[in-house]
């Protein structure tokens, strides 16, 4: 083996490559019925399929505000949706949730308590059992979480499946968590005190919107947006080999959305629109059941956006806006990388709040 094959770090290769060439293809070695690049894994149980997944639990934007930089029961409960929402974007039921948990001695007892309550609480709200766990001293106060759901009945929705022609949306807000955060921010920057409402300290997957979607057959492929709306369109777009146009337009952006753009770091509005943090989804939507989608998100009165449309230029993303075409820049994040969240938060808010996300075409 080559000097440079030995010197390669994990930053050279990028969160995607490694899940590429190196931890996919050793997955697929041990067990061939691996499912490659999904937000779950599907296993068959005998008469059940379970989902299947895992994540750490993040540090809540909301306690980089001063007010609640100690508000351990929100990392508590963002530990649990993180994994929560890998599984709604099956479409599955909720089954059961088990924890590692790390804690330095030295932490106080209250602290815990108010993290595992954060914990607990979420569990029960999404509709998850208690499937135990693991406390160890650690450095610091931190959490892994896997979770399992079952299918009970309906398709496999993971990430392959889109062709061209079909429909892509939305389910749940698009950058609403961003722009609150952005905005209380600014005010404590003022001198303000800031109260936030519970949509910042408590986010909720969109489980029983996508199990309702699941049971109708409604949604062919999806992708949850913890890294980004825009990832999430990306992640369906490698795994299904096609591409996107996206219809873009002021109806779609909610007035907080407006507001916070306003603010000096961000780029555009679109910026905050496709930022992380609403624990939404993006689904793919047959181009035969438009209709009975619409029709279900009406009677049902789901939160969702029509996004735009699937293309077959595989590995491209347009959008439409005000009559002029723009290619895609694929703001999103990524582990190992510097602009990465868990690289650091300030530097990766930069990348994702001003980086330009549109390049209009020249005209020919």
């Amino acid at each position: 083996m080559s000097k440079d094959r030995f010197s390669e770090r994990l930053a050279d290769v990028g969160e995607f490559g490694l899940l590429e060439r190196i931890l996919l293809p050793l997955a697929m070695s041990a067990d061939p019925l691996t499912q490659v690049g999904d937000d779950c894994a599907f296993v068959d149980a005998g008469n059940e399929t379970l989902v299947v997944t895992a994540d750490v639990g993040p540090r809540p934007l909301v306690r980089s505000l001063a007010a609640y930089h100690d508000d351990w029961e929100a990392s508590g409960w963002l530990a649990v949706v993180a994994t929560a929402s890998d599984v709604a974007s099956s479409g599955a039921l909720p089954l059961f949730l088990t924890n590692c948990v790390d804690a330095p001695a030295d932490l106080e007892v209250d602290i815990l308590q108010r993290f595992m309550r954060g914990y607990f609480n979420a569990m029960k709200t999404f509709g998850f059992r208690n499937g135990g766990g693991d406390l160890r001293h650690g450095p610091d106060l931190a959490s892994r979480v896997f979770g399992v759901g079952t299918l009970s009945g309906v398709r496999r929705i993971g990430r392959t499946g889109a062709c061209p022609g079909d429909r892509l949306v939305v389910v749940g807000p698009a950058g609403s968590f961003m722009s609150r955060y952005l905005l209380a921010d600014e005010a404590e920057r003022l001198g303000s005190i800031v109260s936030v409402d519970d949509r910042l300290r408590f986010p909720r997957p969109q489980i029983e919107t996508m199990r309702l979607l699941a049971e109708h057959n409604l949604v062919l492929a999806a992708s949850d947006t913890s890294d980004g709306l825009l990832g999430a369109i990306e992640n369906i777009g490698r795994a299904s080999k096609c591409g996107f146009t996206l219809e873009l337009h002021d109806a779609l952006v909610a007035p907080e959305v407006v507001s916070a753009s306003a603010l000096p770091r961000v780029a555009s509005v679109w910026n905050l629109f496709f930022a992380w943090g609403d624990w939404s989804v993006a689904v793919i939507v047959d181009s035969t059941r438009n209709a009975d989608f619409e029709s279900t998100c009406q009677q049902n009165k789901l939160d969702w956006r029509p996004l735009g449309w699937v293309t077959s230029e595989t590995g491209t993303m347009t959008a439409v806006l005000e009559g002029c075409l723009y290619d895609i820049i694929p703001v999103r994040n990524e582990n190992f990388v510097e602009r990465g969240f868990n690289k650091g938060l300030q530097a990766h808010l930069d990348y994702i709040l001003s980086t330009p996300i549109l390049r209009q075409r020249s005209a020919t």
